[in-house]
């Protein structure tokens, strides 16, 4: 059984095959003429064995999930690796909104409690003792 790594690089690999003998398809096709139609033959047959190669190695990334944000990163001509960092960007982000309410409710609570104990003093004790604070 092969690692998770060199899986992903047999895919990469082969993905990589794929986008030259696409390439080479585009290019022979672009400037076609008749004397070159055994060329192209040979190259769409050359992308058809390696998209099979492909479709062999898909079971092996059926537990394999991918974010659709990361598409619409790849569609919109960003690189696909900085979806990880901008999302902990937005997390660190979200984690500082969320940090700067709960101070601002622990701030409240306290001014809450003293101006309870300047005005419910006993009330307050009580309150104290019941809660165990």
């Amino acid at each position: 059984m092969m690692s998770d790594a060199a899986k992903f690089t047999a895919l990469e690999s082969s993905l990589d095959r794929a986008i030259l003998a696409v390439s080479q398809v585009g290019i022979t096709a672009s400037d076609f003429q008749a004397s070159s139609q055994p060329v192209l033959n040979q190259q769409i047959q050359n992308l058809v064995a390696t998209m099979k190669g492909i479709d062999i190695l898909r079971p092996q990334f059926d537990n394999v999930t991918v974010p659709m944000d990361v598409f619409e990163y790849i569609d919109s001509g960003k690189n696909p690796q900085l979806y990880t960092k901008d999302c902990l960007e937005k997390a660190i982000a979200k984690r500082q909104e969320q940090q700067a309410k709960t101070d601002s409710l622990k701030m409240l609570h306290d001014t809450l409690l003293e101006d309870l104990q300047k005005v419910f003093p006993d009330q307050l004790r009580e309150y104290r003792i019941a809660r165990n604070l």
